[in-house]
């Protein structure tokens, strides 16, 4: 059976994380005097299980509590394990692939380095996934190799999605609670936009902008299957949520794919930012969502391009006029009732 797309991601992330720590094990080995291939075999052990750990522990629904905590916690938990593995790698793992016993590999002479060494590669790494987590590998390798230091044009899906009724509810919870409520929110759907290949442009109040490349959104719809994974962790968490704030957020989502220029911009802090109506256009679609009473709108230009968008549970509504100079978009309504929590009990 094929593993879903997400899955099959981090599974090529952490292969090729295990190849380059295979390389820097056989790399040191044989600059302090040791076997190559017992370094380079804990190198790509070491390098396996702590991306492992990170991409399919960590950043997965069961390690979410691990997220969630104090980042001096997070380090000396996640070091606990780190070490756990490395000293797994070493003198369990790789010895026993090479079949070799532990005096060959020359534990006493050079113990205390190896693990220097393993910790310094595990440390590099997890920095590496962290910062992946953060900003996404695309933007992360585009950042790297400066592809956008010079704008450029590319074809693009951008999402608005915002929480219904925050200002209502920031009256009715105050201040620190419905910012609580938002940051849980935001954490929640992190895991379905990343699994879904979007790329968390920004934050503003309770709104998050995502976008995709064209060939990525369209494909099998995955930009609006994000959506529907969304609303379904919204569901699965709903006890949740009604237990800590007394409420299940909803959220209202606009979408528009084309053209937009990409350009770096900043210096002491650098940033990706996109120009054009590509961009204006979805916000007021997302704006739009509220005065058609409906929770998520699709501009047709979008609904033409994605794939299997016949089997896709939608509504045609006509032009929606956007802006107050009258330009309109044709739209459709997307809805999925057996996903998605009615109006009565999410609120």
């Amino acid at each position: 059976m094929a593993l879903p797309a997400h899955q099959t991601g981090k599974l090529a992330v952490s292969i090729g994380v295990a190849a380059a720590t295979a390389a820097l094990g056989a790399g040191y080995s044989h600059v302090v005097g040791g076997m190559p291939r017992a370094g380079a075999t804990a190198g790509f052990i070491v390098g396996l299980l702590l991306s492992g750990f990170e991409l399919f522990f960590v950043q997965t629904p069961a390690g979410a509590w691990l997220r969630r905590l104090p980042l001096m916690l997070f380090i000396g938990i996640a070091t606990l394990v780190w070490a756990l593995l490395i000293g797994f790698s070493i003198y369990v793992a790789a010895p026993l692939i090479l079949d070799l016993r532990l005096s060959d590999l020359d534990v006493r002479g050079r113990e205390a380095s190896n693990l220097a060494f393993a910790f310094g590669l595990a440390f590099l790494l997890t920095f590496f996934l962290r910062i992946r987590s953060l900003v996404g590998d695309r933007v992360l390798f585009n950042f790297v190799i400066g592809r956008y230091r010079k704008p450029i044009s590319e074809e693009r899906v951008f999402m608005f999605l915002d929480i219904a009724d925050s200002t209502r509810l920031s009256e009715q919870f105050g201040d620190v609670k419905i910012q609580a409520l938002i940051g849980r929110f935001f954490f929640d759907i992190a895991r379905p936009i990343a699994e879904h290949g979007g790329e968390t442009y920004r934050y503003i109040g309770d709104e998050v902008v995502v976008s995709w490349p064209m060939s990525r959104a369209v494909a099998d719809a995955r930009c609006v299957q994000c959506v529907f994974d969304i609303q379904d962790v919204l569901a699965q968490r709903s006890d949740e949520y009604r237990r800590l704030f007394g409420v299940v957020p909803r959220f209202r989502v606009g979408m528009h794919a084309g053209p937009v220029v990409i350009g770096e911009v900043g210096y002491s802090r650098r940033s990706i930012v996109y120009f054009g109506e590509t961009v204006s256009y979805a916000v007021a679609l997302q704006s739009a969502c509220k005065r058609v009473h409906r929770d998520f709108l699709v501009s047709a230009e979008l609904m033409d391009r994605l794939e299997s968008s016949s089997e896709l549970p939608r509504c045609f509504l006509g032009p929606i006029e956007l802006f107050p100079d009258g330009t309109s978009v044709d739209a459709y309504a997307i809805s999925r009732s057996n996903s998605t929590l009615s109006r009565r009990e999410a609120l």
